[in-house]
């Protein structure tokens, strides 16, 4: 039987979930006007009122991108020994693709439930808002998932843009995507059962970043109340000149024009945009959505919202990295040759051979790990450092990745793919589960019924371990975590 809700916009109809029927879906509603023509690299605007009654039992289409994701995702499945054709495709793509949508149980009813709004990874380039995180909805949460502008259509930065911006700013433009989403939630969620004062911002990879993006931006004040950060990195921001300087020779590449840039760049096929490049895509210092450089904005004393964030113990096994002792050295010197041999000691690698597991160590710490270890130690608000090290899944495919990017969504989402997740995998995805469920209800992960998770603190350095046995440990990281602390705060 179908549900209708009455939104700001006009009134959706939903479908029962059919894995869960006590739970209802609205899919594919619209949150922003399509940002098209005039519209493309502008600030998202509210959506145009329907009349009638708007069906919404089917996902929106992608945002624009290259099929780059569901060949990692293959190349996944099948390093984890399962069948790669079990990976969807994309689906639908269009540039008009500003929808979210909502699972709840609760749809009408007086009491609220939290709400857990996901935004998805991969390198803000790539991915979309489907039904992943649909799976915590039948345990008293409402979910929302959100589709962002991505790759150029994203995050072009360009003086052009700047000139024509009220705020003298360009880029940005997916970060603004997901602060119009939070808004849209503030202002409808409590017709699907929602509460709009307890609202979780939660993410993966880029969607993690977005989440401590979303904690520097004044723009996303008020939005949102908890955040949890999986696999986030620093959330590192470009300056302005930078990003509008690479901006300048993006729209070089294209062929557009240098006098009145913008109506050429706008008639642009998003195919074209899409094939060209230019990532990273990287937020932009623009002194309007992001005042201050991150992290160092994490840092602000007046930010009261208690985060959870944390990293896998092998993020890096799933990338291509070096795996030549030259390359690797090059690595090294990333960081800046005052620190290479340093480096070179907590990470040697004497041979072709040993570079590859170098690499993955090295990057593992630097942009993951330490990372979350940085960030937690510089909020003034409650936060909880996590690493998940369980492996993700039974048999030899699971051992030899160990806990790679990625692993913990999977366990937070059963997402199985075929392949079993094993035991360790199962109790680590209810325990993750059930932290993350009691931190949305109530801005604390800890209940009677788990396993005490301690606050970070600098002086005792807790986290909690999602190993085969969960426990809280101490010192993550050790000394090659405080080597990169001293590099970053330098």
């Amino acid at each position: 039987m179908p549900v209708r809700v009455t939104i700001d916009a006009g009134i959706v109809e939903g479908a029962r979930d059919p894995s869960h029927s006590d739970v209802v879906a609205f899919k594919g509603i619209p949150y922003a006007a399509p940002p098209v023509g005039a519209s493309r690299w502008t600030p998202p605007r509210p959506p145009m009122p329907w009349t009638g009654i708007r069906s919404a039992r089917e996902l929106g289409p992608v945002c624009p991108q290259s099929d780059r994701l569901p060949l990692v995702m293959k190349r996944l499945v099948t390093a984890l020994g399962g069948d790669p054709s079990i990976v969807r495709p994309l689906g639908a793509m269009s540039e008009d693709c500003l929808s979210l949508n909502v699972w709840t149980s609760h749809a009408g009813m007086a009491s609220k439930q939290p709400v857990m709004v996901w935004l998805h990874g991969g390198a803000l380039a790539f991915g979309s808002g489907s039904d992943e995180a649909a799976a915590l909805a039948p345990a008293g949460v409402v979910v929302v998932t959100v589709n962002y502008r991505l790759g150029l259509l994203g995050a072009l930065a360009h003086p052009a843009l700047a000139n024509e911006s009220p705020h003298d700013a360009s880029g940005n433009y997916g970060l603004l995507d997901q602060i119009e989403a939070l808004r849209w939630v503030q202002r409808n969620i409590s017709a699907f059962g929602g509460d709009p004062r307890r609202v979780t911002v939660f993410g993966h990879s880029s969607g993690g970043a977005s989440v401590l993006e979303l904690l520097a931006s004044p723009l996303a004040h008020g939005l949102f109340h908890r955040a949890v950060a999986q696999s986030s990195g620093l959330g590192e921001s470009l300056p302005r000149r930078e990003a509008e300087a690479k901006g300048v020779e993006i729209a070089n590449r294209l062929g557009v024009p240098a006098e009145k840039p913008l109506a050429a760049l706008r008639a642009l096929d998003p195919d074209r945009l899409v094939s060209i490049g230019g990532g990273p895509f990287d937020r932009v210092t623009d002194g309007w959505v992001l005042p201050e450089p991150l992290p160092r904005a994490l840092e602000a004393p007046g930010d009261r919202v208690p985060l959870l964030i944390g990293a896998t113990a092998n993020e890096a096994v799933i990338f291509q990295l070096p795996q030549e002792l030259k390359n690797y050295e090059s690595m090294l010197l990333e960081s800046g040759p005052a620190w290479q041999e340093r480096l070179r000691s907590l990470y040697p690698a004497a041979s072709d051979e040993q570079a590859g597991g170098a690499s993955t160590r090295l990057m593992t710490d630097r942009d993951f790990v330490c990372a979350a270890r940085y960030v937690a130690a510089r909020r003034a608000a409650p936060t909880w450092l996590y690493l998940v090290s369980a492996p993700p899944a039974s048999g030899p495919g699971g051992t030899r990745l160990g806990a790679y990017h990625g692993a913990d969504v999977r366990f937070l989402f059963t997402l199985e793919f075929g392949v079993p997740l094993g035991d360790a995998g199962r109790r680590v995805g209810d325990a993750m589960r059930r932290y993350w469920l009691r931190f949305a209800a109530t801005g604390d992960p800890n209940g009677a019924d788990l396993a005490t998770w301690p606050a970070y603190t600098t002086a005792e350095r807790r986290h909690l371990d999602f190993a085969e046995t969960i426990r809280a440990d101490t010192g993550l990281g050790g000394a090659r975590c405080d080597l990169f602390d001293e590099i970053w705060s330098r």
